[in-house]
């Protein structure tokens, strides 16, 4: 719902607190990697999205997807970087 408003790092704050008392829980890991993802954090994005392979091996394709996006994306931008030089 948060998210839907447009309130990120709302949604994020929540997440967080909620991860620090429900540690294993693989879904809460994804949705704050989408929220970083949706910040621009990619770093940060790409450690929860790894971080919930490790505690959910069974939803690798739905996670791997995620990662796959981002990395195709980087590399994307790294082609538009290096025609600019």
């Amino acid at each position: 719902m948060l998210l839907a408003l447009g309130r990120d790092q709302e949604a994020l704050d929540i997440l967080l607190n909620l991860k620090q008392n429900v540690s294993k829980e693989a879904p809460i890991y994804v949705n704050i990697g989408k929220i970083y993802k949706k910040m621009g954090d990619i770093q940060e994005a790409l450690k929860y999205f790894n971080g919930a392979l490790d505690l959910d091996p069974k939803d690798i394709n739905q996670v791997k997807s995620m990662i796959d996006r981002i990395k195709q994306s980087e590399d994307n931008n790294d082609e538009e970087d290096a025609e600019f030089r």
